[in-house]
């Protein structure tokens, strides 16, 4: 398994090995009862950190894992507003390469194999797992939707089930207003990723963040497993940056 595979998967990223439950499909949300609860209401109660927190730091052991295979790896990651770095080590380790994600770009450096690689954010094809890695890691921990996006709010036993004009079904959870669930598998068009499960949520200096995501691919078959170590918000974070070595250029498909 390559360092893109893994890259990928992990960006949008975190994962628990618990195991999947079924997703209920999106037909069967027509017997539900709408929720008592208006859109504006629903998205209050929903934790907002955007101006809040700025900064993200962590570590992370991930197992990424798809058809032939399996491999377990640690992570570093830094992330700002703009732009997010990732470190990737093998199991006994060695570095394996950076990952850096900016808005509308992904650059990732194999350091075992001495190869440099940009694509656009977008681009659905540079792993088996797909454009995931499109969110910066901000945006991955604090996951929020927009009020224009709603189509129906339905009445869940412990949870709101979101539905949205393009089908993606979110839940969320009554009593703290979290997302533990991101379905895309009945969205319109081709999709990154078919399912993020959010778990383990902590209070960590002040703000509810996920310690488990899982990240299961658009076909099912390749999901990501990431469990949070360490944790660490607002601090100053270095320049975000790769430095290639002056040999390795910069390959772009």
């Amino acid at each position: 398994m390559n360092l893109l595979k893994i890259g990928t998967f992990f960006i949008v990223t975190v994962v628990f090995i618990s195991g999947c439950r079924t997703s209920r499909p999106l037909s069967n949300y027509d017997d539900m009862a709408p929720a008592a609860i208006s859109k504006d209401s629903l998205l209050s109660i929903m934790p907002d950190y955007r101006e809040e927190l700025q900064t993200l730091t962590g570590k992370g052991r991930a197992l990424v894992s798809e058809p032939g295979g399996s491999e377990r790896v640690t992570v570093d990651f830094s992330s700002n507003r703009q732009k997010s770095l990732l470190t990737i080590r093998t199991a006994i380790g060695v570095e394996g390469g950076q990952i850096l994600i900016e808005p509308d770009s992904l650059l990732i450096y194999n350091k075992v194999d001495k190869i440099a690689q940009k694509v656009s954010a977008r681009q659905s094809d540079i792993s088996s797992v797909g454009s995931i890695a499109s969110l910066n890691m901000l945006d991955l921990f604090n996951f929020r939707i927009d009020e224009r996006s709603i189509d129906r709010i339905l009445d869940g036993e412990d949870h709101f089930i979101v539905l949205l004009n393009n089908q993606t079904v979110i839940e969320v959870d009554k009593s703290e207003g979290v997302v533990h669930r991101v379905d895309r598998s009945r969205s319109d068009g081709s999709v990154p990723y078919r399912l993020i499960e959010y778990e383990g949520y902590a209070l960590i200096n002040g703000f509810q963040l996920p310690r488990k995501i899982t990240i299961f691919s658009e076909d099912g078959e390749s999901r990501a497993i990431f469990l949070v170590q360490d944790l660490r918000v607002n601090g100053k974070l270095p320049e975000l940056s790769i430095q290639l070595p002056d040999d390795i250029s910069i390959y772009r498909p």
